[in-house]
């Protein structure tokens, strides 16, 4: 086979290999043609349109293609912003502390502060056993509502906090009420009491009395 050949075959074999995975191409060409305001302005519309998928797409493209750009922590919020929106709490959790990390003083931190607590709140199920997770919300709210540079999300803050501890009661309530039926009254006994100790004037109070005068005597 003469060397033209060759080349002619070579030529003809790469151009069918690019057109049958245009992947390997596009995307990158695209994010190389594009400035960085380009792609920014395409991620909020993809937002916008609540395509959040697109949207963490087109972020992450722009971090990592320019890192040096001007708005790049509004891009790692965006990107934690678009994953919460997708119901992807617990990697919404982390892109929000990242964030928080790598720019403690920005004006921005207080909201996504309170998105990672909310994010907990949003995974509450109503009679869920495991209280872990409104606890990692309360906790979360907690910290917020008690930060001075919390601004508008801190009192945010203060009335999910709230709910929260209704929350924690009224699973003590249900706790002490499983205990009773299985016969287990000193667990029970310690869940009424925690109501009274730890989460009084919230609507459980007299609940909670009913239920240790009803195992007063077992």
């Amino acid at each position: 086979m003469s060397k033209t050949k060759f080349r002619t075959i070579a030529t003809v074999l790469i151009l069918l290999l690019i057109a049958g995975c245009p992947s390997m191409w596009t995307s990158e060409t695209v994010v190389k043609n594009s400035t960085p305001e380009e792609l920014y302005k395409e991620g909020e519309e993809l937002f916008k349109k609540k395509d959040y998928s697109g949207a963490i797409n087109s972020f992450e493209q722009l971090k990592s293609a320019h890192p040096q750009f001007e708005k790049t922590p509004e891009v790692y919020l965006k990107i934690a912003d678009a994953m919460f929106e997708n119901g992807a709490y617990d990697k919404a959790i982390m892109r929000y502390q990242t964030f928080v990390e790598l720019y403690p003083i920005h004006k921005e931190v207080p909201r996504a502060k309170y998105q990672i607590a909310l994010a907990y709140f949003d995974q509450i199920k109503n009679m869920d056993r495991d209280t872990s997770i409104i606890q990692a919300a309360l906790d979360s709210f907690k910290a917020l509502s008690q930060d001075p540079n919390g601004g508008e999300w801190a009192k945010k803050a203060e009335e999910k906090l709230r709910i929260c501890r209704k929350k924690l009661a009224e699973k003590e309530i249900y706790k002490a009420q499983t205990y009773i039926s299985m016969g287990r009254y000193a667990a029970a006994r310690v869940a009424a009491k925690r109501v009274l100790d730890e989460f009084p004037k919230l609507g459980f109070d007299t609940e909670a009395n009913d239920l240790l005068k009803k195992i007063k005597d077992k």
